[in-house]
């Protein structure tokens, strides 16, 4: 088997899948805010329909839960975007930027 070389690139890359456009949908922490965000939006929507504030309520806290959440699992490594051992979208050594 024969082992890859990659050229190191001469400048930071640019356009739409540039190191500052990861991506989405590639964390466990973007796809728990993204569910827990719909339901606490579907629950808002619905208190509102039904006059609840009882569902007002419920909502509000899911989107409070929604945002700790989210903080949360960044901060334990959760909203990181890694691609492969060693390969970051914040390690420019990984990248081949100088």
């Amino acid at each position: 088997m024969s082992k890859h070389t990659y050229q190191r690139l001469s400048h930071p890359p640019t356009g739409p899948h540039a190191v500052e456009d990861p991506g989405h949908a590639q964390n466990a922490a973007g796809w728990t805010v993204m569910v827990l965000g719909i339901i606490a939006g579907a629950l808002g929507t619905w208190a509102v329909v039904v006059l609840s504030p009882a569902f007002a309520i419920a909502a509000v806290v899911m989107t409070v839960v929604t945002i700790v959440a989210g903080v949360v699992m960044s901060k334990m490594g959760m909203g990181s975007y890694t691609y492969a051992e060693g390969d970051t979208a914040t390690n420019s050594e990984s990248l081949g930027i100088k």
